[in-house]
């Protein structure tokens, strides 16, 4: 069970999330995972390295995860949409010209 503000030592971080103690540190100091150095020592919440692994998953990219009150649940987006490309380079520069007001005649 995870205990809301449970701090843990750099070696007690590490055992949690299953790694080395100096992975933790490199990427605790790099910001990476949530930790705070106070004077010689890191120290981590668990709470917060649990969310840190939570938010490893893989999880799909229409779907987010959203935590508040206590309650945490997955949204399923519906508002997918396609965009698709200008099919040549050509047809790309006309709409820029056109957008940006200019007057493009070229010579053949």
């Amino acid at each position: 069970m995870i205990e809301p503000n449970k701090t843990l030592t750099l070696h007690q971080a590490a055992e949690y999330l299953q790694c080395n103690p100096e992975t933790v540190r490199r990427q605790a100091q790099a910001g990476k995972i949530p930790g705070g150095k106070i004077g010689r020592k890191w120290v981590f919440i668990q709470q917060d390295l649990a969310q840190f692994l939570r938010n490893q998953y893989s999880i799909p990219e229409s779907v987010v995860q959203v935590v508040g009150n206590d309650e945490e649940s997955l949204c399923q987006s519906t508002l997918e949409t396609t965009s698709g490309g200008l099919n040549s380079l050509h047809q790309t520069e006309k709409e820029y010209d056109a957008l940006l007001g200019l007057n493009t005649n070229r010579k053949p």
